[in-house]
């Protein structure tokens, strides 16, 4: 059955680092109760976690002040996450990250470094991204197709 996309909650967050995992594990809870498999959850959960650490640590650049708003949409087939932000507009000579083909990623046993592949990573997981905005306001909004657990 195909059931239209619902919203379902909106969660704020200090833009700060260490709020990161408070909101995945809220995420991951709201899935679990809707029996999104297992796998789904923490996909979904590393691809919000690197969106939301690239708005504080790019975008906010330190500056607390400023918010981070997750809204999540589900059906049974599908799942919309809009993640909000306060930061400057996304540069337009790094949109190519956003919309352009997707790079490999390397092996890490070849000298991976840690940072630069975020957006990679979460493009790999999502089945599609787009960059937007809305009341002046960042907006990426990832979707995933997702399974749910029969019991």
């Amino acid at each position: 059955m195909n059931v239209t996309l619902q919203h379902l909650l909106t969660l704020r967050i200090p833009g700060r680092l260490d709020r990161i995992m408070v909101l995945r594990a809220a995420l991951a809870g709201v899935f679990d109760h809707y029996e999104v498999s297992a796998t789904d959850n923490h996909l979904l959960g590393i691809a919000v976690t690197e969106i939301v650490n690239n708005a504080i640590e790019h975008g906010y650049q330190g500056d607390s002040e400023h918010d981070i708003e997750v809204r999540l949409q589900l059906s049974n087939e599908e799942v919309q996450i809009e993640i909000f932000d306060e930061a400057p507009e996304f540069p337009k000579s790094e949109l190519h990250r956003i919309h352009g083909k997707p790079e490999p990623l390397e092996d890490p046993a070849l000298g991976w470094t840690q940072r630069g592949h975020g957006l990679q990573i979460v493009r790999k997981i999502v089945d599609s991204i787009s960059l937007g905005s809305e009341r002046g306001r960042n907006c990426i909004t990832l979707r995933k197709h997702i399974s749910v657990r029969h019991a």
